[in-house]
C-alpha cells in the first residue's frame, strides 16, 4: 500500500479501508461513550488522523494502527475530561442509594477488592495486562485483539487465561 505514482491506489484503498473499519470503531467509542453521534465524532477524526498517514505496508498494519490510535484517542478524551470537567446531569431517581448501601464495611471491601485486582494487574507483563484489558474491560474480540497486537488468536487466548488465572490467584490470597 505505499504510495504509487498517480497516488489513485492510496486514495481507493483508504477509502476502503475507512468503510471496512468505520463500524467496528464506532462500535467501540459508542460501548465507551454511550452516545451515538459522540462516537461518529471520535470515529471520523480517528479515520481522518491516521488514514491520512503516508507510510503504510500492508492493510493488516494499517487496521492495527488505526485501532491503537482510537484507544490512545480515547484516553485523550478522558484526559481532557478530567483537566477539563464533564458536565452531569443530576437525576435523583437514578442516583438514590439507601443509605445501608454504603456501610464503612462494604466501602472497606470494595477498596480492597479494587487494589486487589489492581495489584495483579500492574503484576502482569504488559501485554498480557493489555490483552486482559482490551477483553474484559473493553469487551473486545479476541480477533480483534490478536489483530491490534500483531499476535495469533491463541496467544491472545493464552495470555487472557494467564491474566485471569493470577487476578483469581490473587483474589483467593495466593501469590
Amino acid at each position: 500500500m505505499r504510495g504509487n505514482s498517480n497516488g489513485s491506489s492510496d486514495a481507493l484503498s483508504g477509502a476502503s479501508l475507512a468503510a471496512e473499519m468505520r463500524p467496528a470503531l464506532v462500535r467501540y467509542f459508542k460501548r465507551k461513550s454511550g452516545s451515538a453521534a459522540e462516537a461518529e465524532d471520535l470515529a471520523q477524526d480517528v479515520l481522518v488522523q491516521t488514514l491520512s498517514q503516508v507510510l503504510r505496508t500492508s492493510a493488516a498494519d494499517v487496521k492495527g494502527y488505526v485501532f491503537r490510535a482510537a484507544v490512545n484517542r480515547w484516553r485523550d478524551r478522558l484526559r481532557r475530561k478530567l483537566t477539563r470537567g464533564t458536565p452531569v446531569l443530576w437525576d435523583d431517581e437514578n442516583f438514590d442509594f439507601p443509605a445501608e448501601h454504603f456501610t464503612p464495611e462494604r466501602v472497606l471491601n470494595a477498596r480492597q477488592e479494587l487494589h486487589q485486582v489492581t495489584r495483579a494487574l500492574l503484576e502482569l507483563d504488559e501485554r498480557c495486562r493489555n490483552v486482559l484489558l482490551l477483553v474484559r474491560l473493553e469487551h473486545m474480540k479476541i480477533d480483534t485483539v490478536a489483530q491490534i497486537l500483531g499476535i495469533s488468536r491463541s496467544a491472545v487466548n493464552r495470555l487472557l487465561a494467564k491474566g485471569l488465572a493470577r487476578i483469581r490467584a490473587q483474589d483467593e490470597g495466593v501469590s
